[in-house]
């Protein structure tokens, strides 16, 4: 009985990936960055829970070549259960581009599932240092740091904070890189059609209900829509105007539509 519990209840792991850094690294020291994120993320839990990974940039506001290729990726992955992306923007510092907002989001996040109890383990996947005090509140309230970095990308402070160092190195991606296969599965996530809101919501609550029929007198002749009555004199036939909302301006104070009050024409004109 002892057993069985203690196999249903297992660690919980939430994996914190700072994506910049990890681009840049992979580059360095392999110069590509196709990695399976979903793979690497159970790689590093193992044979733990693994409750959830996040993932963090910047975002490419500028058109072109690298946008297009950001845009690409981060579809992939969306498609990946249960991986939040987060993005934080770029700012002009000076001759420099630097980053805002990341590096916040990312020690807000340890700490919040830390003190919220949402997690037993944080791993991090980043050498940074900046990430000292988060990961000591985090260790503060019971819960374990694990980083995962190269030995030559790991800072002094991250490396005593932690409780456990991964070591990423050449054998650890091995398995991880994506193969031409999950590049054209990713290129088909890419450019799948979006569904339209007509179409994913076709009763909405932004949507006008079908009126229905309004009932016809008994004993009426019904006629199709080609056939058009004889009548004496085409005039006195009087056809309806239908009038766009956008062109047709509401009642104002109780007067007619489109017409204004006296001080509202002062004010207009």
């Amino acid at each position: 009985m002892a057993e069985t519990k203690q196999k249903a209840k297992k660690e919980r792991v939430m994996v914190f990936i700072d994506g910049s850094n990890l681009y840049h690294v992979l580059n360095q020291h392999f110069s590509r960055n196709d990695i399976k994120f979903g793979k690497f993320a159970e790689k590093l839990a193992g044979d733990r829970n693994l409750v959830r990974t996040y993932y963090y940039n910047i975002k490419q506001d500028q058109k072109g070549r690298g946008s297009e290729d950001q845009e690409k990726f981060l579809s992939a992955l969306y498609d990946i259960p249960y991986l939040e992306v987060k993005l934080g923007i770029v700012k002009q510092r000076g001759d420099a581009m630097v980053e805002k907002g990341v590096d916040m989001m990312i020690g807000v996040d340890i700490l919040k599932n830390a003190y919220e109890d949402l997690c037993d383990t944080a791993i991090l996947v980043s050498g940074d240092g900046d990430f000292y005090p988060a990961l000591q509140a985090a260790k503060d309230q019971g819960k374990h740091v694990e980083i995962a970095a190269f030995d030559t990308n790991i800072s002094p402070e991250t490396a005593r904070i932690a409780d456990l160092h991964i070591k990423l190195n050449k054998t650890y991606f091995s398995n991880l890189w994506m193969t031409k296969t999950d590049q054209k599965n990713a290129a088909k996530s890419y450019n799948k059609e979006e569904v339209s809101d007509e179409f994913s919501s076709p009763e909405g609550e932004n949507k006008k209900p079908k009126r229905k029929p309004s009932p016809r007198p008994v004993g009426t002749r019904q006629y199709k829509s080609s056939y058009k009555p004889r009548t004496k004199s085409a005039k006195n036939n009087s056809s309806r105007r239908e009038v766009s909302p956008s062109t047709e301006p509401p009642a104002l104070n109780g007067t007619k539509s489109g017409q204004r009050k006296g001080w509202l024409k002062k004010i207009f004109s």
